[in-house]
């Protein structure tokens, strides 16, 4: 039997939901961003750029890779640090492709100016350059046309069978006057929760899905203008991107429920606050690693005598994966075994990092651990 999306219901697009029932993942959202602002209130100025850099950095790769794309992390860094006029931008360029990324994660922080149709097809433009007469797309800067059959969500199955269909979009024909009402929506004044209106838009968005490709980075942008107008600047500090992408399945999972039988949204705004709640709580951990970072170099600084020292202690300030043992030291500065040796005694004892194990299973840590 055939689902019936949630468009082609009479009282589309009147997403509905049960306020009682999302008043403690609010709170919970809330409360987080409340602890958040509190370390970023007390954090300094440059404490507050790295975090900031950081989030963006994730929102633009991860948002990508949630699409089965890779952007090169240190590259984009780079232009983000560039564009918001920071010291340390290095000299990697990013081809147009990345930066049209690193543009719409940007413009999606300027909250106050208005959603419309010329922004968000600027989006889409940016998201899709054209290379050298090559187009990535039939059309770009525009909405879709269907002009291949109607647009839909598929994943793909073993050779030889057909593909699944997990959703069908709004046809072509209702786009243009679909997403009028949707930019109506997220310009009207409203008493409304943010973080709800942030929830739906970006639903609402998916379901009407107006474009060829890329639908799935410029709801995610969205979402972040809508969570900026809502809880404010210490958005820029949080990657909702991020935590998305660690819960990818379960994103897909839940924007498949959401997008037929009833219109009724609460479950879907529930994983929502929820994920961004996470998001809020991951992005307490690194703005916490990175005053961590700055008051160790700041008292053990004079310790650290060597740019090879520095370089390992900032990788594991980072989340260095794994253990560090001196045959990694070595591998990642380039130096000999009795080097690396050398170099990991003096930072233990200087009280930087403490060795754990015995023989082949010795590995160092950051000593507060």
């Amino acid at each position: 039997m055939r689902r019936t999306y949630l468009w082609e219901q009479p009282e589309w697009p009147a997403l509905t939901y049960d306020r009682g029932a999302l008043i403690a993942p609010l709170v919970a959202a809330a409360e987080r961003f409340g602890q958040l602002a509190g370390i970023i209130d007390g954090a300094t100025k440059r404490d507050r750029e790295e975090s900031e850099v950081r989030a963006l950095v994730a929102d633009a790769v991860d948002t990508s890779a949630i699409e089965g794309e890779k952007l090169d992390q240190n590259t984009v860094r780079d232009s983000i640090v560039r564009r918001l006029s920071l010291p340390g931008s290095g000299l990697r360029r990013a081809d147009d492709r990345t930066e049209g990324v690193i543009d719409i994660t940007l413009d999606a922080l300027h909250d106050a100016e208005p959603v419309t149709e010329g922004r968000l097809l600027n989006w889409h433009e940016r998201l899709f350059p054209i290379v050298r007469n090559n187009r990535p797309l039939r059309v770009i800067g525009a909405y879709r046309d269907d002009a291949e059959g109607p647009m839909t969500v598929q994943s793909s199955r073993a050779a030889g069978r057909d593909p699944i269909v997990h959703y069908e979009a709004v046809p072509a024909n209702r786009v243009a006057e679909e997403m009028q009402r949707l930019i109506a929506y997220i310009e009207t004044p409203s008493t409304e929760d943010g973080m709800i209106r942030a929830a739906i838009v970006h639903l609402w968005f998916l379901l009407i899905h107006p474009f060829e490709d890329g639908n799935g980075r410029i709801a995610r942008a969205l979402a972040d203008l809508m969570l900026s107008r809502a809880r404010g600047t210490t958005n820029r500090y949080c990657s909702l991107s991020r935590q998305i992408l660690i819960e990818q399945a379960t994103y897909y999972e839940e924007l498949e429920r959401a997008g037929f039988g009833s219109l009724d949204a609460t479950l879907w705004i529930a994983w929502f606050l929820g994920c961004y709640e996470r998001a809020a709580a991951a992005s307490i951990a690194i703005v916490q690693d990175v005053i961590r970072a700055t008051n160790l170099f700041e008292f053990h600084g004079d310790a650290i005598y060597n740019t090879r020292q520095r370089k390992v202690v900032r990788k594991l300030l980072d989340g260095f994966q794994g253990n560090l043992t001196a045959k990694k030291y070595a591998a990642l500065t380039k130096v000999s075994h009795d080097t690396a040796n050398r170099d990991l005694a003096n930072l233990v004892a200087n009280g930087i990092l403490r060795r754990e194990g015995q023989s082949k299973n010795i590995h160092y840590l950051l000593a507060d651990a």
